[in-house]
């Protein structure tokens, strides 16, 4: 029997056994029109809890910093540690956020619209206030403090927006 005949006989019981196989491999490299619904619904949910989370640690650091601005008299050590625990927390959100965006893990809609600006905004305006402000306090209140605006310690929030332009 050569190969020709094996297959002819065997065709019964491999083409069946083949259509199983692309099939089931099809299958795992694409998804339905219901798994690609709900992976939006995912990402957008994720989304949606980051710009909570987002809005709620702005606030609390816009808020310390207004504090700080309208206050008459001298700032103090307490004004300094509102400032700079306020300002990491909501930093430190963002850098969460970030680190989302470049892992795929928001829509898309929600990065570009709403996300990506926060950030932007972040980098260009809050950040180099953060340190400023208290540099300031440090210098009137007579206390060494060394902090500086590095790269480094929010590179994903730059790499964000190398990225996504």
């Amino acid at each position: 029997m050569n190969k020709l005949d094996f297959l002819r006989t065997n065709a019964s019981v491999l083409i069946p056994i083949m259509t199983f196989i692309l099939g089931f491999l099809s299958s795992r490299f694409t998804m339905t029109k219901k798994e690609s619904k709900d992976l939006e619904q995912k990402l957008f949910d994720t989304a949606k809890n980051l710009m909570l989370s987002q809005n709620d640690r702005f606030q609390d650091f816009s808020s310390v910093l207004h504090k700080y601005a309208s206050k008459q008299g001298d700032s103090t050590l307490d004004d300094f540690y509102e400032i700079a625990t306020n300002g990491e927390k909501y930093f430190y959100q963002l850098k969460i956020i970030s680190d989302a965006i470049l892992a795929n893990q928001v829509d898309r809609l929600s990065r570009d619209n709403t996300l990506i600006p926060k950030i932007r905004e972040a980098v260009e305006k809050s950040l180099p206030i953060f340190y400023e402000t208290l540099q300031k306090i440090a210098e009137k209140n007579g206390f060494n403090y060394t902090g500086c605006l590095k790269r480094d310690n929010y590179e994903s929030l730059y790499k964000v927006l190398e990225r996504y332009k």
